[in-house]
Protein backbone atom coordinates (compact mmCIF):
# COMPACT_ATOMS: atom_id res chain seq x y z
CA UNK A 1 0.00 0.00 0.00
CA UNK A 2 1.61 3.68 -1.40
CA UNK A 3 1.76 6.37 1.39
CA UNK A 4 -0.21 8.56 1.07
CA UNK A 5 -0.60 12.17 3.00
CA UNK A 6 -2.33 12.03 5.83
CA UNK A 7 -5.64 14.21 5.69
CA UNK A 8 -7.39 13.16 9.10
CA UNK A 9 -6.50 15.16 12.37
CA UNK A 10 -4.17 12.98 14.73
CA UNK A 11 -6.74 14.29 17.77
CA UNK A 12 -8.82 11.34 15.88
CA UNK A 13 -7.86 8.72 17.87
CA UNK A 14 -10.92 6.03 18.90
CA UNK A 15 -12.02 7.84 22.23
CA UNK A 16 -12.05 11.25 20.53
CA UNK A 17 -13.15 10.12 17.03
CA UNK A 18 -16.77 10.03 18.30
CA UNK A 19 -16.94 13.40 19.45
CA UNK A 20 -15.01 14.58 15.91
CA UNK A 21 -17.17 13.14 13.63
CA UNK A 22 -20.06 15.34 13.57
CA UNK A 23 -19.30 18.55 14.67
CA UNK A 24 -15.85 18.94 13.02
CA UNK A 25 -15.20 20.81 10.22
CA UNK A 26 -12.49 20.34 7.48
CA UNK A 27 -10.04 23.63 6.50
CA UNK A 28 -8.85 24.13 2.90
CA UNK A 29 -5.50 22.27 3.57
CA UNK A 30 -8.11 19.00 4.70
CA UNK A 31 -6.88 19.35 8.58
CA UNK A 32 -9.70 19.98 11.17
CA UNK A 33 -9.19 22.52 13.35
CA UNK A 34 -10.38 23.11 17.04
CA UNK A 35 -11.56 27.07 15.89
CA UNK A 36 -13.17 25.28 12.77
CA UNK A 37 -15.09 22.82 14.95
CA UNK A 38 -15.85 25.21 17.89
CA UNK A 39 -17.22 27.61 14.88
CA UNK A 40 -19.57 24.88 13.17
CA UNK A 41 -21.12 23.98 16.86
CA UNK A 42 -21.75 27.46 17.66
CA UNK A 43 -22.98 28.47 14.56
CA UNK A 44 -20.25 31.13 13.77
CA UNK A 45 -18.42 31.21 10.98
CA UNK A 46 -14.55 31.41 10.78
CA UNK A 47 -14.90 35.32 10.46
CA UNK A 48 -16.69 35.68 13.80
CA UNK A 49 -20.32 36.35 12.27
CA UNK A 50 -23.08 34.27 12.42
CA UNK A 51 -24.38 32.02 10.14
CA UNK A 52 -27.75 32.38 9.15
CA UNK A 53 -28.05 28.22 9.13
CA UNK A 54 -25.89 25.80 11.30
CA UNK A 55 -23.36 23.63 8.72
CA UNK A 56 -23.39 20.46 9.52
CA UNK A 57 -21.11 18.24 7.78
CA UNK A 58 -22.48 14.74 8.26
CA UNK A 59 -19.72 12.38 9.95
CA UNK A 60 -17.35 9.92 8.27
CA UNK A 61 -19.43 6.86 9.66
CA UNK A 62 -22.82 7.81 8.35
CA UNK A 63 -21.07 8.92 5.07
CA UNK A 64 -20.06 5.49 4.53
CA UNK A 65 -23.77 4.03 5.33
CA UNK A 66 -23.41 2.69 8.80
CA UNK A 67 -22.89 -0.46 11.05
CA UNK A 68 -24.04 -2.74 7.87
CA UNK A 69 -22.00 -0.93 5.73
CA UNK A 70 -19.15 -1.25 7.61
CA UNK A 71 -19.59 -4.86 8.99
CA UNK A 72 -19.94 -5.35 5.03
CA UNK A 73 -16.14 -4.09 4.74
CA UNK A 74 -15.23 -5.70 7.77
CA UNK A 75 -16.67 -9.63 6.86
CA UNK A 76 -14.85 -8.41 3.38
CA UNK A 77 -11.73 -7.91 4.51
CA UNK A 78 -11.73 -10.49 7.41
CA UNK A 79 -12.09 -13.51 5.27
CA UNK A 80 -9.56 -11.97 2.74
CA UNK A 81 -6.45 -11.59 5.28
CA UNK A 82 -6.82 -15.20 6.25
CA UNK A 83 -6.51 -16.15 2.65
CA UNK A 84 -3.70 -13.78 2.36
CA UNK A 85 -0.40 -15.25 1.24
CA UNK A 86 2.06 -12.29 2.18
CA UNK A 87 0.40 -12.26 5.92
CA UNK A 88 0.59 -16.17 5.69
CA UNK A 89 3.95 -16.00 6.57
CA UNK A 90 4.25 -14.62 9.47
CA UNK A 91 4.06 -17.89 11.44
CA UNK A 92 2.08 -16.58 14.82
CA UNK A 93 -0.49 -15.12 11.76
CA UNK A 94 -1.31 -18.40 9.83
CA UNK A 95 -1.01 -20.65 12.94
CA UNK A 96 -3.71 -18.36 14.57
CA UNK A 97 -5.75 -18.61 10.95
CA UNK A 98 -5.19 -22.16 10.38
CA UNK A 99 -6.61 -23.22 14.38
CA UNK A 100 -8.23 -20.83 15.69
CA UNK A 101 -10.20 -18.81 12.57
CA UNK A 102 -13.19 -20.82 12.40
CA UNK A 103 -14.07 -20.57 16.23
CA UNK A 104 -12.88 -16.92 16.86
CA UNK A 105 -12.96 -14.98 13.35
CA UNK A 106 -16.82 -14.05 13.35
CA UNK A 107 -16.27 -12.54 17.67
CA UNK A 108 -13.22 -10.65 15.75
CA UNK A 109 -15.10 -9.49 12.87
CA UNK A 110 -17.41 -7.80 15.19
CA UNK A 111 -14.80 -6.14 17.31
CA UNK A 112 -13.73 -4.84 13.92
CA UNK A 113 -17.14 -3.60 12.97
CA UNK A 114 -17.74 -1.86 16.37
CA UNK A 115 -13.50 0.03 16.36
CA UNK A 116 -14.81 1.06 13.13
CA UNK A 117 -18.38 2.00 14.18
CA UNK A 118 -16.32 3.73 16.70
CA UNK A 119 -13.61 5.39 15.05
CA UNK A 120 -15.36 6.79 12.00
CA UNK A 121 -18.00 8.99 14.69
CA UNK A 122 -20.86 6.19 15.25
CA UNK A 123 -22.87 5.49 18.14
CA UNK A 124 -20.64 2.99 19.44
CA UNK A 125 -17.66 2.14 21.94
CA UNK A 126 -15.05 -0.20 21.00
CA UNK A 127 -15.26 -2.87 23.67
CA UNK A 128 -12.25 -5.34 23.28
CA UNK A 129 -8.63 -5.19 24.03
CA UNK A 130 -6.41 -2.27 23.39
CA UNK A 131 -4.43 -3.03 20.10
CA UNK A 132 -1.67 -3.50 21.28
CA UNK A 133 -2.30 -5.92 23.31
CA UNK A 134 -4.77 -7.66 21.15
CA UNK A 135 -1.64 -8.02 18.11
CA UNK A 136 0.76 -8.15 20.96
CA UNK A 137 1.49 -11.98 20.19
CA UNK A 138 1.50 -11.94 16.42
CA UNK A 139 4.71 -9.36 16.16
CA UNK A 140 3.69 -7.69 13.41
CA UNK A 141 5.76 -5.53 10.91
CA UNK A 142 5.40 -2.84 9.19
CA UNK A 143 5.30 -4.82 6.17
CA UNK A 144 2.50 -7.03 7.31
CA UNK A 145 0.29 -3.90 8.70
CA UNK A 146 0.48 -2.13 5.13
CA UNK A 147 -0.74 -5.24 3.55
CA UNK A 148 -3.35 -5.17 6.04
CA UNK A 149 -4.54 -2.19 4.89
CA UNK A 150 -4.13 -3.15 1.00
CA UNK A 151 -6.97 -5.96 2.08
CA UNK A 152 -8.86 -3.01 3.69
CA UNK A 153 -8.92 -1.14 0.69
CA UNK A 154 -9.58 -3.62 -2.03
CA UNK A 155 -12.65 -4.32 0.03
CA UNK A 156 -13.53 -0.42 0.23
CA UNK A 157 -12.91 -0.69 -3.52
CA UNK A 158 -14.91 -3.62 -4.40
CA UNK A 159 -18.23 -1.79 -2.24
CA UNK A 160 -17.33 1.04 -3.86
CA UNK A 161 -16.79 3.48 -1.22
CA UNK A 162 -16.09 6.78 -2.43
CA UNK A 163 -12.26 8.14 -2.72
CA UNK A 164 -13.24 10.86 -0.31
CA UNK A 165 -14.73 8.61 2.65
CA UNK A 166 -11.96 5.54 1.37
CA UNK A 167 -9.13 7.52 2.08
CA UNK A 168 -10.14 9.17 5.38
CA UNK A 169 -10.97 5.73 6.43
CA UNK A 170 -7.22 4.32 5.50
CA UNK A 171 -5.96 7.31 7.29
CA UNK A 172 -7.87 6.48 10.19
CA UNK A 173 -6.63 2.84 9.97
CA UNK A 174 -2.80 4.18 9.76
CA UNK A 175 -3.20 5.98 12.92
CA UNK A 176 -3.15 2.38 15.25
CA UNK A 177 -0.15 1.79 13.42
CA UNK A 178 1.95 2.46 16.39
CA UNK A 179 -0.43 0.76 18.29
CA UNK A 180 -0.26 -2.82 16.20
CA UNK A 181 3.24 -3.00 14.73
CA UNK A 182 5.50 -5.18 16.87
CA UNK A 183 8.12 -6.88 15.92
CA UNK A 184 9.82 -9.55 17.48
CA UNK A 185 11.96 -8.66 20.39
Amino acid sequence: MESKPMKIDRRRTLKGAAALGVGAALGTDGQSTPADASAIESGVDATGTMEDTKMTEKSLYERVGGIFAIAAVVDRFSDEIIKNPKLNLNPALKAWNENEATSRLPSLKFGRTQWIAALTGGPYTYTGLPLHDAHLDFHLTSEEFDEVGAEIVRALDYYQVPEREKQELVDAYMLSKPEVVNPPR
